[in-house]
């Protein structure tokens, strides 16, 4: 007698597991029902931002090397002033340079 309990018993938590998987099923399948509306709607929109933020992204590239070409302009003329200096002593000399020899040509 135990054993044919036992038995039934088995097969009644079998058949309540089956039952339980398919009251899940058809809820899971309502609910995405109810949601699949609104989740295009978010579909878009993230679509419409990634695009959107793939444009700045591509902007701000420009712009970085906007000012890189700003920056390498901009340190030009101090180099160019230094090196105008450095050159300006060695051209006075050269300037008062006479040759030790005569060259007859």
């Amino acid at each position: 007698m135990f054993a044919v309990i036992s038995v039934f018993a088995f097969a009644m938590a079998f058949v309540a597991i089956w039952f339980t998987s398919e009251a899940v099923k058809r809820l899971d399948y309502n609910h995405e029902a109810l949601l699949r509306p609104y989740l295009r709607k978010i579909n878009v929109a993230l679509d419409e931002h990634r695009e959107a933020s793939k444009a700045m992204q591509a902007r701000l590239e420009a712009l970085e090397k906007q000012v890189r070409i700003l920056k390498l302009h901009a340190e030009r003329p101090q180099a160019a002033i230094h090196e105008a200096a450095a050159v300006q002593p060695v051209v006075g000399e050269l300037q008062r340079f006479t040759p030790s020899i005569r060259l007859n040509g």
